[in-house]
C-alpha cells in the first residue's frame, strides 16, 4: 500500500507540473505515449510473473536456478520482439492518433526496453519471495527521481520538450534497474544454460496470461486511442485528467491483488478450496473498504476535483470523471474475479473473457464517442465492464463457492477494525 500510495502521489504531483508546463495538445501527446509504454509492461510482466510466482513454490534451488534462466531467456525474446514491433509502428501510431511527435519518443523509449529486461525479472522475483520492502524500494527508485527531475524544470522555468522528458524517463528506468537488482540479488540464481521443460511450462501458462493482459489493458486505453483517432489529444488530456483523479481506485486494488493472488494460488495447490473462497471474499471487501468513500468523494465532487488539480482549461473532464467513479464499486470484483481464475488454473478461461472485454469495449467506444463526444468514452468504459463482470463471476463460481455480495458486509465490518487499529496506533505514539 505504502509504494502504491507514493507512487500515486508522485505520478500526481508530476501531472500537476505537466499540465501547467504543456499545452493540452502536447500533454496527450505525452499521455498517449505513456498509455502505450504501460501496455508493453503490463502485458510482459503477465506473460512472465504469474507462471514464475506459481512455480517457483517449494522448488529446489536447483530447480529454482533453472526457472529464472529460463524466464530470462524467455523475457529477452519478449522484449526484442516489442522492440521491433515498436520501432516500426511508431510512424503508423503518430498518424493515426493525431499525435505529432509521438512516433520519435516511442523510439526514445525502445533504446532502455532491453535494460528492463533485469528489473522486470526482479520484481517478478520479489513478489515471489514475498519481499514487499524490496517492492517498495524499487518501485519509488523510478518514480520519484521522474519527479525531481520534472520539479527542477517546473522551478527552473527552462524550456521543456517531448523528447527531452522521453530520454529522462530513459534515465529513472535505468536508476530503478540498479535499485531492484542491489534489493533481490541474494534472491537471483541465473544459469549458463536454459532448459527445455521450464521454457515451456512458463511459456504456456504465460501465453494466456500474456493475452489477457494485454487485451485487458489495451480494453482500458481504449478511450484514449479512440479520442485521439476521431478527436484530437486535447480530449486524451481531458480524458487523462479524469483518469489521473480516479486512479486513487487502484492503490488499494493493486496493492491488495499483490498479495492475494499468490496466497491463492497457494491454498489452491493444496485443494483448500473453502480457504480460496475466503481469500477473494476477504481481499475484495478490503479493496472496497477503500474505494467505497472513494467513490461517494469522487461522485459528489468531481467538477470541484478536476478544477483543483488542473484548472479550468481541464473543466470539461468533470463529467468524465463523475461517472469513472462507479469503477470504485466494479473494479475490486473484476480485478480479483480475473486474478483469482489464473490462481485456480484457469488463465484461457480468463483471456476468453478478457477477449470479450475488449471486443465489446471496442464496439461501445466508438459508437458512444461518435454519438456523444468525450462523454461517450466514460459510458462505453463502465458499460462494458459491468457486463463482462457478470459473466467472470458467473464462470468463478463454477469453481469456488463464493458468495458475491458477500465483501460488502465484509467492507462495512473492517470499518470498526480499522478504527480501533488507528486509535491503538495513535496511543501508542503518546505512551
Amino acid at each position: 500500500m505504502m509504494h502504491r500510495g507514493i507512487d500515486f502521489l508522485l505520478g500526481f504531483m508530476g501531472f500537476l507540473i505537466l499540465v501547467r508546463i504543456f499545452a493540452p495538445a502536447d500533454f496527450g501527446v505525452w499521455v498517449l505515449m505513456i498509455t502505450i509504454i504501460s501496455i508493453i509492461d503490463v502485458a510482459k510482466i503477465g506473460f512472465l510473473q504469474n507462471g514464475i510466482i506459481k512455480f517457483l513454490m517449494n522448488q529446489t534451488e536447483l530447480e529454482a536456478k533453472k526457472l529464472q534462466t529460463s524466464a530470462l531467456i524467455l523475457n529477452t525474446i519478449l522484449t526484442f520482439a516489442l522492440i521491433f514491433l515498436l520501432w516500426v509502428a511508431a510512424p503508423y501510431l503518430e498518424h493515426w492518433l493525431n499525435a505529432p511527435g509521438l512516433a520519435s519518443i516511442i523510439r526514445i523509449h525502445c533504446y532502455v526496453l532491453p535494460v528492463l529486461i533485469l528489473h522486470t525479472h526482479n520484481v517478478i522475483l520479489m513478489q515471489a519471495n514475498f519481499n514487499f520492502k524490496a517492492y517498495f524500494l524499487a518501485g519509488i527508485a523510478k518514480s520519484f527521481p521522474f519527479f525531481l527531475i520534472l520539479l527542477l524544470f517546473y522551478i527552473s522555468n527552462a524550456p521543456l520538450s517531448l523528447t527531452t522528458l522521453a530520454w529522462c524517463l530513459n534515465a529513472t528506468f535505468a536508476i530503478a534497474t540498479m535499485t531492484s537488482y542491489l534489493q533481490v540479488k541474494g534472491n537471483l540464481h541465473i544459469g549458463l544454460f536454459w532448459d527445455r521443460y521450464w521454457i515451456s511450462k512458463i511459456f504456456h501458462f504465460g501465453k494466456y496470461v500474456f493475452g489477457t493482459n494485454l487485451v485487458s489493458v489495451l480494453s482500458s486505453a481504449l478511450d484514449k486511442f479512440f479520442l485521439g483517432a476521431l478527436l484530437s489529444p486535447v480530449e486524451v488530456a481531458l480524458a487523462n485528467t479524469a483518469g489521473r483523479a480516479s486512479n486513487l481506485i487502484e492503490i488499494p486494488v493493486n496493492s491488495i491483488v499483490s498479495v492475494a493472488y499468490p496466497k491463492a494460488t497457494e491454498a489452491y495447490e493444496k485443494n483448500e478450496l473453502t480457504k480460496v473462497k475466503d481469500i477473494y471474499e476477504k481481499s475484495v471487501g478490503m479493496m472496497l473498504s477503500f474505494t467505497i468513500p472513494l467513490f461517494i468523494i469522487i461522485f459528489l465532487f468531481a467538477d470541484a476535483i478536476i478544477l483543483l488539480i488542473a484548472g479550468k482549461a481541464y473543466s470539461d473532464a468533470g463529467a468524465f470523471l463523475r461517472i469513472l467513479s462507479f469503477f470504485a464499486i466494479i473494479k475490486p470484483f473484476d480485478r480479483q474475479a480475473g486474478v483469482f481464475l489464473n490462481a485456480i488454473g484457469k488463465p484461457g478461461a480468463d483471456m476468453l473473457l478478457v477477449i470479450c472485454h475488449f471486443t465489446i469495449t471496442i464496439l461501445f467506444s466508438w459508437a458512444f464517442i461518435v454519438w456523444l463526444g468525450l462523454i461517450g468514452a466514460a459510458y462505453a468504459m463502465v458499460m462494458s465492464m459491468c457486463i463482462v463482470l457478470a459473466a467472470k463471476l458467473f464462470l468463478l463460481h463454477k469453481f469456488i463457492p463464493i458468495e458475491p455480495m458477500k465483501p460488502f458486509t465484509l467492507a462495512i465490518n473492517n470499518y470498526p477494525y480499522f478504527f480501533k487499529y488507528i486509535i491503538k496506533g495513535f496511543t501508542r505514539a503518546e505512551s
